[in-house]
């Protein structure tokens, strides 16, 4: 009888433990939200690996584009056209962030998100829809600084 309570509890165990190769959950629009800037606070900056970090919560189209840019060749002596992190939008890493609102209409969704950067707080929207049945992030909103995809252009 020990046995058989030692392998149950042990089995159990097993099953609560992370799986290093588990496919993230598809999420509601600010749980995607919330891990796509957890991974931009965590891998600060536009660059090839950051985004490639990111992949799991950006439409395919935008994943694109932004690689698109992200490979263009800048020359010697010069800065590349995006500097900074494109979804916190900033030179400088962000003390903190939060996500807020979020609203669902249909096949797209908003969420409200606050980025701390020292001596500002700055609101943006991000925008999100359904892909094969999981919220993916096509844009954010800057607000008076306009929209990530206008950057890609």
């Amino acid at each position: 009888m020990n046995r058989l309570v030692l392998s149950c509890l042990l089995l159990s165990v097993i099953m609560l433990l992370p799986t290093a190769n588990a496919a993230p959950a598809a999420g509601s629009p600010a749980e995607v939200t919330t891990a796509l800037y957890h991974s931009a606070m965590k891998n600060f900056g536009f660059s090839v690996d950051s985004l490639k970090s990111q992949k799991t919560w950006l439409a395919p189209d935008l994943y694109s584009r932004l690689m698109k840019e992200a490979n263009k060749p800048v020359p010697k002596g010069d800065a590349p056209d995006i500097e900074g992190d494109l979804f916190l939008n900033s030179q400088e890493t962000p003390s903190g962030f939060k996500v807020g609102k979020s609203t669902i209409d249909q096949s797209q969704a908003k969420v409200e998100v606050v980025v701390d950067i020292p001596g500002d707080k700055r609101q943006y929207t991000v925008l999100l829809k359904q892909i094969d049945g999981a919220w993916k992030v096509y844009d954010v909103n800057y607000g008076k600084d306009g929209k990530l995809t206008d950057l890609l252009k």
